[in-house]
């Protein structure tokens, strides 16, 4: 860096978050801290990741809004989600436990079976909790199956008074009471759930609930529309659906904010990402419907009426059998993409769509599930990626640590870390260790994608990495208050060091010294990174296109003969006397033709002096450049 020049910082930053269910506690401070130094432009998540996306998208919304004049009121969207750990930690209306365990309402024919999996993650601690759990659920179960288990045990124990046999009864009552108890919890899992859509909680609550609004969904709802502004933007609407608007995916955009997250659609079994592309390079989002009567037991009333309204527009007769065409990117409501990340299997219901399965003979709508977006993609941090970043994109990634008392926030210290990878260590002996290895390999199935990514340079040094032990966040719904406050202190820590590390000297603590992990030396490394990575890829196109010039198998044919996908123009492949090309086939050629002389020239020069070839001092791993689908 030249020391005569003022450092470099950046303005603006995009964001991307890991899911992680209620290990998503630690995003709020770390976007309040993040956003006092830096406008959001492209905010990303998955699961609980997708969760603090949209907050974050829709404070910076109502920064917008209020600093263009739309609103007479500034929402202060961030501070609200500052305060956010502090109403999560706070007793619930009903008096259970806190408002964060209170966001998940199981459906009321599978109570039981939520309060003995939210008792069984509690076990280690509160070992009698599973017995009352039990006991209260399925209390007539286990006690019949345990005079059946004994058997006429119950009889010879009475009259005879032997130690043996009492034993005997004892361990034959309990194994009764056991199978009594599993048949009841297999026997909702097999019925109840599926029917639930696959989750014990759909994020609504029930009708005759009177704190129906501290439901997942509702008050996602709620919470997302205050940050963003968005009552006061449609109050003056004509329209009573319009006044009620949601916030949209079109609101954002219309204020420079791109939101994204992850879903995994099981029946087709790949993941889409959200809202739904309906552009020139991806058409999807036309071949979906969704089912009125369903939505309305996932959303509530006012995000249902708006969908109805504003479906996308068909020249097809309408249709009378509840289905309605999910509406236009722009006016997807944010809440129902959320909750299509969100669907964590089992816990949270998966959310149904239609389209039509055009492999299949009978060719009609049928009903396609989404569920959670980390089983595809957990940490989607290729979010928002070119070639030369024109701002940095954060990642804040969660692991695991066994050591409670080390330090829980990593960050490279220079640009040769991180380049390992964290290992993952398991009991190789014993009962836990084939669950162990089953649970790691499941794990490196879901997520070697962005594990890998996480360690390659330009990417390792713009990721925070928040390491959690086994009792926060997760699936421990039930986290006591201190617990969740000292989780959100790990992401204001993140938060902090994003602001340090890329943000203005103005934004840093007081002492803060400058380092040479900024935003300066990202774009240095992705300079060298793309150049390199080109180099490579102009040497392939190189190396086939000569491979096979003048044999029957020459690309050259192609922009003279058709073919599938011809170019127009074929043939007159000459620029005209302002050296323009006439047609596409002659632009194509001459580019073909100009990637081709960079190759050579950078090929004959390396040969010469190998120093000179782009990669050589590269950061390393040097990533390739390949096609992939955008997803």
């Amino acid at each position: 860096m030249n020391a005569s020049r003022p450092p470099v910082f950046a303005r603006e930053c995009d964001l991307v978050m890991k899911g992680g269910i209620t290990s998503g506690i630690v995003y709020p401070l770390a976007i309040s801290e993040i956003a006092k130094a830096f406008r959001l432009r492209s905010i990303g998540g998955t699961s609980a990741g997708a969760i603090a996306a949209a907050a974050a998208a829709a404070a910076e919304l109502g920064r917008q809004r209020y600093q263009a004049g739309e609103l007479s009121e500034d929402p202060q969207g961030f501070a609200e989600i500052e305060r956010l750990p502090t109403h999560l930690c706070t007793a619930a209306t009903s008096g259970h436990g806190t408002k964060l365990l209170a966001l998940f309402r199981p459906s009321p024919r599978l109570r039981g079976l939520f309060d003995t999996f939210t008792a069984a993650l509690d076990a280690k601690s509160k070992p009698l909790g599973l017995l009352r759990a039990v006991l209260r659920h399925y209390g007539l179960a286990t006690g019949l199956g345990a005079l059946l288990g004994g058997g006429p045990l119950w009889a010879l124990a009475l009259a005879n008074h032997s130690l043996l046999l009492w034993l005997w009864l004892l361990l034959a009552a309990l194994l009764g009471a056991l199978l009594a108890t599993g048949i009841c919890l297999l026997r909702q899992t097999s019925r109840e759930l599926p029917a639930n859509g696959f989750g014990l909680c759909s994020g609504m609550s029930s009708p005759d609930d009177p704190a129906a609004q501290e439901a997942l969904t509702p008050w996602l709802s709620t919470y997302l529309d205050r940050l963003s502004g968005q009552p006061q933007a449609c109050a003056s609407a004509a329209d009573a659906v319009e006044r009620a608007r949601p916030l949209t995916f079109g609101d954002l955009r219309r204020h420079g904010i791109d939101l994204q997250m992850m879903t995994t659609c099981a029946s087709m079994a790949r993941p889409f990402r959200l809202p739904f592309r309906n552009d020139e390079q991806v058409r999807e989002n036309n071949q979906f419907y969704f089912h009125e009567d369903e939505f309305c037991a996932l959303f509530p009333p006012h995000v249902v009426n708006w969908m109805r309204a504003r479906q996308r527009p068909s020249k097809c007769p309408e249709r009378a059998d509840g289905l309605y065409r999910l509406p236009l990117p722009d006016d997807l409501p944010v809440v129902v993409a959320v909750r299509m990340s969100l669907s964590f299997p089992l816990l949270l219901s998966a959310v149904p769509l239609y389209a039509v399965d055009y492999r299949s003979s009978h060719k009609s709508l049928e009903r396609c599930w989404f569920t959670d977006g980390g089983i595809a993609s957990n940490f989607p941090i290729h979010f928002f990626d070119q070639a030369l970043p024109t701002r940095p994109t954060f990642g804040l990634d969660l692991g695991n640590t066994e050591d409670a008392n080390g330090p829980r926030v990593h960050f490279p210290a220079r640009n040769s870390d991180a380049r390992l990878a964290y290992w993952r260590r398991f009991p190789e002996s014993g009962l836990g260790a084939v669950g162990s290895f089953l649970r790691i390999v499941m794990n490196v199935a879901k997520d070697w994608n962005h594990e890998t990514l996480s360690l390659l340079p330009g990417f390792r040094d713009r990721i925070g990495l928040i390491q959690l032990t086994r009792e926060e966040g997760g699936l421990n719904l039930t986290m006591p208050p201190e617990r969740i406050a000292r989780l959100t202190e790990y992401g204001r820590q993140a938060g902090i060091e994003f602001v340090h590390r890329f943000g203005s000297p103005d934004c840093w603590q007081s002492g803060a010294q400058p380092i040479k992990m900024n935003w300066e030396n990202h774009q240095s490394i992705r300079l060298r990174l793309m150049l390199a990575s080109v180099a490579e890829q102009l040497a392939s196109l190189e190396r086939a296109y000569s491979t096979l010039a003048n044999t029957p198998e020459d690309y050259r044919r192609f922009f003279s003969e058709r073919y599938s996908y011809t170019l127009q123009g074929l043939g007159e492949l000459d620029a005209n006397a302002h050296g323009q090309y006439p047609t596409q086939a002659a632009l194509a050629l001459a580019q073909l033709d100009s990637l081709r002389a960079l190759a050579q020239q950078i090929a004959q020069h390396a040969q010469i002096n190998p120093a000179l070839h782009p990669a050589e001092g590269a950061p390393k791993p040097t990533p390739e450049l390949k096609l992939r689908p955008r997803v």
